[in-house]
């Protein structure tokens, strides 16, 4: 899995389709402009993005984000040149900290589609 909150930390995303890390800079630049470029993604305002590579990143996701009483702000559906489809999830877990979550579709929890494209 692929952690990441600022936008120079985007090199870590080579491998994944344009379509996908062009999303992933933008939400990092969202989150540096609006809460600092040098802040601790973990431990102060704004949030972070995770990448999901496996299935086992997708239980790990799932320990700790509980789909159950956790909904997502938009789950977007990404559709990349190569054929590949992924998920963009905004899960929002206060007023000034969020998960980005972006999934292959294929990999993407149940409980993450019901709310695709609403």
């Amino acid at each position: 899995m692929i952690k990441l909150a600022h936008e120079n930390e985007a090199i870590s995303i080579s491998n994944l389709p344009a379509e996908v890390a062009a999303i992933v800079v933008e939400i990092a630049t969202i989150l540096d402009e609006n809460y600092g470029d040098t802040r601790d993604a973990v431990h102060n305002l704004g949030g972070y993005i995770l990448i999901a590579e496996s299935p086992e990143d997708v239980e790990t996701i799932k320990e700790l984000i509980d789909f159950q009483y956790t909904l997502p702000e938009y789950v977007d559906l990404v559709s990349c040149e190569n054929g590949d489809s992924y998920t963009n999830s905004l899960m929002l877990l206060s007023s000034d900290y969020s998960i980005s979550l972006i999934i292959p579709l294929s990999l993407t929890p149940k409980e993450l589609l019901k709310y695709m494209g609403e």
